[in-house]
């Protein structure tokens, strides 16, 4: 991944001020280029703030569709730094929809597993459940152990959705 302050601000300023069109032509353009540092944070904060929902689809698409191995952390992070429940499970969405392992990011997906709302959730279980089969097995057994001392806490549904991790965690 490129570092581009020069970039950076440019698309700052561009989701900051611009125009709808001016938005949706930068964040095309995004899908062709090499994808530098900051961008995905930057995109994520924008979802996450934006009411436009023809906006909101395009940015999910893109997330979707990314393929740069070298933004997952940058993904894990932005899921982490927003605050609405929706732009949290769109990006744990895209993290499965990508195709992208996310097996180095287990414990952190775990994590927001367990301090999330329960679609977040779902999403989080969808791409621990994908690449469970690289989790390494001390990263399965811290994930165990939290799961199953909090798994009490949860409502009906996130219990069942807890209880059904651990399960696929332990099959590996």
């Amino acid at each position: 991944m490129l570092k581009s302050e020069k970039k950076l601000a440019e698309l700052n300023k561009i989701l900051t001020n611009g125009k709808y069109n001016e938005i949706n032509a930068r964040i095309s353009i995004l899908r062709s280029e090499e994808p530098f540092a900051g961008a995905v944070s930057l995109l994520a904060d924008f979802y996450d703030r934006t009411g436009e929902d023809s906006l909101k689809l395009l940015i999910s698409e893109f997330f979707n569709d990314m393929k740069e191995r070298s933004c997952r952390a940058e993904v894990i992070e932005s899921i982490i730094a927003v605050t609405n429940p929706a732009s949290k499970a769109m990006l744990a969405s895209s993290c499965w929809q990508s195709g992208l392992d996310y097996s180095d990011h287990a414990v952190a997906l775990a994590g927001i597993f367990i301090n999330s709302d329960y679609i977040t959730s779902l999403e989080c279980f969808t791409v621990l459940e994908t690449c469970s089969g690289t989790i390494s097995g001390a990263d399965k057994s811290s994930i165990i152990n939290k799961l199953e001392n909090l798994t009490g806490t949860y409502d009906d549904a996130k219990q069942k959705l807890a209880r059904e991790l651990i399960a696929v965690l332990r099959i590996d």
